[in-house]
């Protein structure tokens, strides 16, 4: 009876230790299935032992399925926590073998996604200094570039505007020579805002102008209405006129209009000088540039009737303020003369339908001549 009992208590040790076996064996193959899913980047000799403890806890599974069948086998039994034993040795193994493996992967990880943010950095930062480049390259201009610039505006104003516009410089600036147009470019800009030349004086030579020659400049920028005159002997730009600002930021580019502009003035002087018939049939030249209190006359020139005839010329064409000029030439000459019977004659190739009319309504006349 004792045999009996005992026999039931070690075939009940037995029978718990199986199914402890079981559940051992189900979770470590559960556990070694997941590991084998993420072991596809892993060392190949570890998935080879995952591998091989798989058919292992296979046979493990076989070994407690007859154990169960032929309990009490105690051999078997002992065997069993053996293998059991000797498995969880290699599990830890394994385990700690995939740690490593899997430190050693995010270092390198790590390790490539630092490389890849510096390289990524340096390209950005080659790009957004190329596009620094680029820019600066874009929005910085040549002197040459600058001219075409300056010729293009000159087109969208039109041929009237841009010809009313170098007629007035040729007026005010009597001289090319870039020493004379750089203190008068200077003085210029000194008139945005008023300049008072008393007050003002130690501005005026800090600035290079010469006192004995800025104040007749000055006045003959009053003469034709491009600046004004205050009581305290003050003067400002007339707003009419501020587009002159953008003409004397560059004094060179602006010699190098007034010339372009004389000669070809002078041409077009030699031109007509050539061709008076084209102004009047039988008109005969008397005299070039003659001199008159308020300027000189381009010419002075005596029709089939014995009248004398005054041409001024302007190119490329002519604008408003020239009538006041042919008249005081007029008047100047009459003066000089004592003659009353003179005509004055307004020569260009171009002139405005406003200028003609008011020329007409002064006792003038105008002549339309192409070059």
């Amino acid at each position: 009876m004792l045999e009996t009992v005992s026999l039931q208590v070690e075939g009940g040790a037995v029978a718990v230790a199986a199914i402890v076996a079981v559940i051992v064996a189900v979770i470590v193959s559960i556990v070694f299935l997941g590991i084998q899913r993420r072991t596809s980047r892993i060392d190949p000799k570890i998935q080879y032992d995952v591998s091989r403890m798989q058919k292992d806890l296979q046979n493990v599974y076989t070994d407690l399925t007859n154990l169960k069948t032929g309990i009490p086998h105690t051999n078997e039994v002992n065997l069993v926590q053996e293998n059991v034993k000797k498995l969880c040795g290699d599990f830890t193994e394994l385990k700690t073998t995939i740690e490593d493996q899997m430190n050693k992967f995010r270092l390198g990880t790590t390790e490539d996604l630092t490389k890849t943010r510096d390289e990524m950095i340096k390209t950005a930062t080659e790009k957004l200094t190329n596009f620094a480049n680029d820019h600066l390259i874009e929005n910085s201009i040549t002197r040459e570039e600058f001219e075409n610039l300056k010729s293009h505006i000159e087109k969208v104003l039109g041929a009237d505007e841009v010809a009313e516009r170098m007629e007035v410089l040729s007026a005010i600036f009597d001289s090319t020579q870039i020493n004379t147009l750089n203190w008068q470019c200077r003085l210029i800009k000194l008139l945005n805002g008023g300049l008072a030349p008393d007050a003002e004086e130690d501005l005026i030579i800090s600035q290079g102008i010469p006192r004995s020659s800025y104040e007749k400049f000055l006045k003959k920028l009053t003469k034709f209405g491009i600046s004004t005159q205050k009581q305290i002997s003050a003067y400002y730009l007339t707003p009419d006129y501020e587009w002159i600002y953008s003409y004397v930021e560059k004094p060179d580019w602006l010699r190098n209009r007034l010339e372009n502009t004389v000669k070809k003035e002078n041409d077009y002087q030699q031109y007509i000088k050539n061709h008076l018939n084209l102004v009047e049939e039988g008109l005969l030249l008397e005299e070039s540039e003659y001199e008159l209190a308020t300027g000189r006359i381009d010419f002075i020139c005596r029709d089939p009737n014995g009248k004398t005839v005054g041409l001024e010329l302007k190119y490329p064409a002519a604008i408003t303020t020239v009538k006041r000029q042919i008249a005081g030439y007029r008047q100047d000459y009459e003066e000089k003369t004592g003659r009353t019977d003179s005509r004055f004659i307004l020569v260009a190739p171009h002139i405005p339908e406003n200028l003609k009319q008011l020329l007409v309504d002064d006792g003038l006349e105008y002549k339309e001549i192409e070059f």
